[in-house]
């Protein structure tokens, strides 16, 4: 383990330390002043695994001072590739990830590859080898891009040929205008503008369906449907840019999604060791992938950082994240959340274990009418929709909020009490320190082995019943978790007060209109989820069900006035 008087003998100037255990570096790192950045190491080793795993399996350290701190960054990135030490990020995620590679030579084919010193076009990252692997095999069966490499003269075509993978360039089955025209499309799909390419491919189509080249023309009907389908494909939603890599930092978990052609493509989530190791991990990812047009954050670069990216290749900073496309990026990350990065933050936040299972409650109603709660389940990470239940107020009539989230509660205490529902380790009620007594007094009531809290939507602050007060937007993964259960909760409740809203003005209505018995307006009920679904039905639909489509046109005249 090295000592803190051996870290004090460093310059107060910038440069690059090695941590080594025997000659093998273990841990690189860069700093603007030496001596200051290996002493935070030592005082960091008292409360940080990581931090204590370097410092005490180190047994001795090194450092180069540089002219500045761009060049401590530039020899910190080239020391990690070529030590490797097991401690670092960079380590981790410097190696590429998978990328599609269209070559340059006159019979273009397709490769995965890694890193980008590549002749022709990249395409990607991907962040699994299988789905490269995938996405070419997809382009050799639509596109039938040779499949040999290098290209082999042949007087026969290979197995590949026969099975529809490659055109045989090798055996002059293809003219070059159409294989020209093959790659191109592939191209198209690869990048998604595919407005370009499909008028040729539909003129292609319609001269060998002259020729009667019908084989031919499947081909191209099929490539022209692959295209299609991706230009109809899902776009992001409040996304101004339509080629982007878009870098989420929510606490320690880093999100990576990729937008092309304005379709989000790919993402991946990694849960870092520390926030700090954010700016290694950039490093790492770009090391050998391409930059995109646009990088999209929700954080500051660093300037070091920033002119290492443009060293690479000029791009386009932003940080215009609206309100519509966070909010899709925290569903995305929700699912990348360990379990250990949660029970690590519940325990340093809020001094308790992370809970297994949580249940959550709101209340709705329609100006004091068609007043509903309901009950979301949260385990391990995800929304058990199976086990959603939703409540209609029977105890009494009008405005009460309260009295409402009492009915509730004391519904669903009664089945936990009996074993009927499984117990959940938290509930989370929508509301304020007056939701909150309510559900402390029935948890109380019930004697449940219930930890209850409250989370009120206007400053986002959670209640404790033990008196804290959080501001889970300053605790981003506590927010991801808590604020997902109360806009679930919320969303369930709403939707039950419409349907029922709807159902009743179904029934209000066909109780107005003369000559429907009880068992007509019961076949009515069962089949029509409220007014605008029995309007809409068809004739032939009513008549199955046994139901003159003359009763259709009469509540559409009720309702007409």
């Amino acid at each position: 383990m090295v000592s803190l008087k051996e870290l004090q003998r460093a310059p107060e100037k910038p440069g690059v330390y090695l941590f080594k255990m025997g000659n093998k570096p273990i841990y690189i790192g860069k700093a603007k002043n030496l001596r200051d950045r290996l002493v935070q190491h030592y005082r960091l080793a008292e409360k940080e695994e990581k931090e204590s795993a370097i410092v005490s399996n180190a047994t001795s350290v090194e450092w180069i001072v540089t002219r500045n701190t761009f060049e401590a960054l530039t020899l910190e990135v080239d020391l990690i590739q070529v030590h490797k030490p097991r401690y670092n990020v960079l380590h981790k995620y410097g190696g590429g990830y998978p990328l599609i590679l269209l070559t340059s030579d006159p019979w273009p084919t397709v490769k995965v590859v890694r890193g980008t010193e590549h002749e022709g076009s990249l395409f990607g990252p991907f962040f699994s080898t299988s789905k490269a692997k995938r996405v070419k095999r997809l382009l050799h069966r639509l596109f039938k891009l040779r499949t040999c490499d290098p290209l082999p003269s042949r007087k026969e075509p290979c197995m590949d040929y026969h099975l529809g993978l490659c055109s045989a360039p090798c055996c002059n089955m293809v003219d070059p205008d159409s294989y020209s025209l093959s790659a191109k499309s592939a191209v198209a799909l690869l990048s998604g503008e595919v407005s370009g390419v499909l008028e040729e491919l539909y003129a292609r189509m319609e001269r060998e369906m002259q020729r009667l080249n019908f084989e031919r023309c499947a081909m191209l009907r099929d490539q022209i449907q692959a295209l299609e389908n991706l230009s109809r494909g899902q776009k992001v939603s409040g996304l101004r840019h339509r080629h982007a890599d878009l870098i989420y930092l929510m606490g320690r978990l880093v999100g990576v999604f990729l937008i092309r052609s304005g379709k989000l493509v790919d993402k991946q989530v990694v849960a870092l060791g520390r926030e700090e190791d954010l700016e290694e991990f950039l490093i790492g990812f770009y090391y050998k992938n391409p930059l995109p047009e646009t990088l999209l954050v929700n954080f500051q670069l660093s300037e070091e950082l920033l002119w290492w990216l443009t060293q690479r290749k000029s791009f386009h900073l932003s940080t215009e994240i609206g309100p519509e496309l966070e909010q899709l990026l925290r569903e995305n990350m929700a699912e990348g959340l360990p379990p250990e990065l949660l029970a690590e933050e519940f325990k340093r936040v809020l001094g308790i274990p992370a809970p297994k299972r949580i249940e959550g409650f709101d209340i709705s109603h329609f100006y004091g009418e068609y007043t509903v709660g309901s009950c979301v389940v949260w385990v391990l990470g995800r929304m058990e929709k199976r086990d959603y239940r939703r409540y209609r107020i029977k105890s009494f009539q009008g405005v009460d909020d309260y009295r409402a989230l009492e009915e509730v509660l004391s519904r669903r205490a009664r089945r936990l009490e009996r074993g009927e529902e499984e117990m959940p380790d938290l509930w989370l009620i929508d509301g304020g320190l007056g939701q909150l007594s309510v559900a402390v007094r029935v948890r109380d009531r019930f004697s449940l082995p219930v930890r209850v809290f409250s989370l009120a939507k206007a400053e986002e602050i959670l209640f404790t019943e033990e008196g804290k007060e959080l501001r889970l937007k300053e605790h981003p993964l506590l927010y991801r978790v808590f604020g997902l259960i109360r806009d679930e909760a919320h969303r369930f409740a709403l939707t039950y007060n419409r349907k029922l809203r709807l159902k009743e003005g179904l029934q209000e209505v066909l109780d107005r209109i003369k000559g429907v018995g009880e068992a007509k307006k019961t076949l009515i009920y069962r089949n029509f989820e409220n007014l605008y679904e029995f309007l809409k039905a068809e004739d032939d639909q009513l008549k199955r069900l046994g139901i003159n489509p003359a009763l259709k046109q009469e509540v559409a005249k009720y309702l007409q006035g």
